[in-house]
């Protein structure tokens, strides 16, 4: 769908395949599983799910906020007023940019979040020696997490796929059955990918189990 996501400031290329945001596929289950058993796994995984979502978007909000501190925390003479009035702006609107766990299906919003925050995140340390102390204790304390902030984005979104993939799995190899389970499930739909894949491959999806 969309050409490459931009991930050069996350530290790791993910090469020019296309970004899907479609369902996992796999092959046949292990064993054929119960409606009670259904339910059961569809609600750890969507819990699961949850819970990976809410440590990276808890991350990437503790970023934000940890860049706005360091920019404050920066001396005057480290850069002109109207370059940090700017960067105080640009930092601020990256929250405004950021897709949910809906919104992400749009390939766009993702890259143009992550455009953004790499050019935010270069501006700001731009200003700082690459290198060595700065000679301020809590501008040093700050890059380094934000450093660990910006290098484990790849990661969070990896773990939050695998999850996602077997969920998605589930709901696609027994989708007729889902009516049967209730609300939620009965609306269940597959969750939205970061995954990089090849669409060019054949849709090799087995057919439902009833």
């Amino acid at each position: 769908m969309k050409k490459y996501l931009h991930l050069c400031a996350f530290g790791l290329l993910l090469g020019a395949a296309s970004c899907s945001k479609d369902s996992g596929k796999s092959g046949p289950l292990a064993r054929p599983i119960s409606d009670e058993d259904l339910r059961t796994q569809l609600i750890t995984l969507s819990d699961t799910l949850t819970g990976k979502w809410n440590v990276m978007y808890t991350s990437d909000s503790t970023k934000i906020e940890e860049m706005e501190e360091m920019l404050a925390a920066m001396p005057p003479a480290v850069l002109p007023p109207a370059q940090r009035a700017d960067l105080q702006k640009a930092i601020k609107r990256l929250s405004s940019l950021r897709y949910d766990r809906k919104t992400m299906s749009n390939s766009d919003m993702i890259d143009a979040y992550d455009m953004a925050h790499d050019s935010v995140y270069k501006a700001l340390f731009a200003f700082l020696p690459e290198a060595g102390s700065t000679g301020i204790p809590r501008v040093d304390s700050l890059k380094t997490e934000i450093q660990a902030h910006h290098n484990e984005v790849v990661m969070y979104r990896s773990r939050y796929d695998v999850t996602a993939k077997e969920m998605n799995t589930l709901i696609r190899r027994y989708r007729k059955r889902l009516p049967r389970l209730g609300k939620p499930y009965d609306t269940l739909q597959p969750a939205p990918l970061f995954q990089w894949v090849d669409n060019s491959k054949p849709d090799s999806e087995t057919t439902e189990e009833e």
